[in-house]
């Protein structure tokens, strides 16, 4: 009889039992204890100090309106802030001590990668865990593992650029981070925004793997790219464009004077922390390409008696680059207006300044009406053009070409030889007439 009594009264005590504990763990949660200990654990792997709201909680789900943290110099980040954040926690893994969160929602996260950071903590890691864990019980969990995570909206901003309104979904993956986002904004410097399309990344410490990326630029533009981004030693993304409007990419008067859409290929490299300017370069091609309002095209225009020159339209113009800081140099760069003008030749452009060597292919025709042209400059023929070599250098708004002041010199020099030609003959012939004059008048000499 008493086993029988047992058996209730140890049901009982169980149940009674998981009731007191349940109540402990409730009243554990809503202590400043539980926040200090998330705030704790949070700041230990983001190597940052980190402070969380309070905590309110219905049934399973946990809400605090903000978490922010200030990264130390082993941070990655200087500002992190996160707004609306909702947790569903799980007890299946308790036991495990560990605090389950399948599902985390946060409205709005904000990361500032630049910016400056605090120093690291005098006390070692090993001495804030143990004072953070003498402010827990120890049968309770001292881990926080997250299932999935959904950010609704991400600002993160760098020197010079930012990744606005990007909607982004976080899952656990080989130790890290699987990251897929979609919509929003990436600008950098003074180049045109580009819509987000997809993002498709991987995280593991130190690394973002950029597995694939698109972004489309206006109506048909589009940039896809994928690399590594390794924050303690490197970065190298690859990008590739397709019909991407250039005239927003371009600088000063060059925006009048070039238009096109820019298809081809482009590398970024650079060290990492970034102490200075990534090592940029690539091969581009332009389609419906238009020149216009360039001073040495008017000059030939004006030569050859050719409006065309004035307003070409780009058959194909391609070029291979490299730039690095405010250093840019273009090299294989060819721009054709088939049956009119063909261009190649290098350049640099530093300082707001150009210097390049060109050579400039004309048509026959085109050099009709310019006496000497053919036989003192464009003396080299190939392709269907006649060839000269042209420098062009100066500021980059109003460089000066050396061209034209050869064109004026062959063509006074042609027409000087050709009246000294013509005086010449009209000399001798006069010679010859008094000659037959005499000669009729005086009968032939002896």
């Amino acid at each position: 009889m008493l086993v029988l009594w047992s058996i209730p009264a140890l049901l009982l005590a169980v149940a009674g039992g998981a009731v007191i504990a349940k109540r402990a763990i409730d009243a554990y949660l809503r202590s400043e204890r539980f926040r200090a200990f998330l705030a704790h654990k949070a700041g230990g792997t983001l190597r940052a100090e980190a402070e969380v709201a309070p905590l309110h909680f219905e049934a399973s789900n946990l809400y605090a309106d903000s978490f922010a943290a200030r990264g130390t110099t082993a941070a990655k980040f200087s500002t992190l802030e996160l707004d609306g954040l909702r947790a569903e926690l799980r007890w299946r893994r308790f036991f495990e001590h560990v605090w389950q969160v399948d599902q985390l929602d946060v409205q709005r996260l904000r990361v500032d990668l630049a910016g400056p950071r605090l120093d690291e903590p005098a006390a070692p890691k090993a001495v804030q865990d143990k004072v953070a864990s003498a402010n827990r019980s120890g049968w309770l969990p001292d881990r926080v593992e997250v299932g999935t995570a959904t950010i609704r909206e991400t600002q993160l901003t760098w020197d010079g650029g930012a990744l606005r309104g990007t909607a982004l979904q976080l899952k656990p993956l080989d130790g890290g981070w699987q990251i897929e986002g979609a919509g929003g904004t990436i600008e950098h410097g003074r180049l045109p925004p580009l819509a987000v399309q997809r993002l498709d990344l991987g995280y593991r410490a130190p690394s973002l793997f950029v597995k694939s990326a698109e972004f489309r630029e206006g109506e048909n533009g589009s940039v896809t790219a994928d690399g590594e981004i390794n924050f303690d030693e490197r970065l190298d993304l690859h990008a590739v464009l397709r019909n991407v409007t250039l005239t927003p990419w371009l600088a000063g008067d060059w925006r009048a004077r070039l238009h096109g859409d820019a298809s081809g290929e482009i590398n970024v490299r650079a060290a990492l922390p970034l102490r200075g300017d990534p090592e940029i370069g690539g091969k581009l091609s332009l389609a419906n390409g238009q020149l216009e309002a360039l001073p040495v095209l008017n000059e030939i225009a004006a030569f050859t008696k050719t409006q065309q020159f004035r307003k070409l339209a780009l058959s194909r113009a391609t070029c291979d680059f490299t730039q690095l800081g405010p250093k840019l140099a273009v090299r294989n760069f060819v721009a054709e207006s088939e049956g009119l003008i063909r261009i190649e030749g290098a350049f640099v452009i530093e300082n707001s300044t150009i210097d390049g060597a060109f050579q400039v292919g004309v048509t026959p025709a085109s050099l009709q009406w310019l006496p000497g042209s053919q036989s003192r400059v464009f003396t080299e023929s190939r392709g269907g053009y006649l060839w000269a070599p042209m420098r062009l250098a100066g500021p980059l708004n109003s460089p000066t070409e050396d061209l034209s002041p050869r064109l004026l010199a062959a063509a006074g020099n042609e027409v000087i030889e050709q009246v000294g030609g013509a005086v010449k003959d009209a000399t001798k012939t006069m010679k010859d007439a008094a000659k037959s004059a005499l000669d009729l008048l005086l009968g032939p000499s002896k």
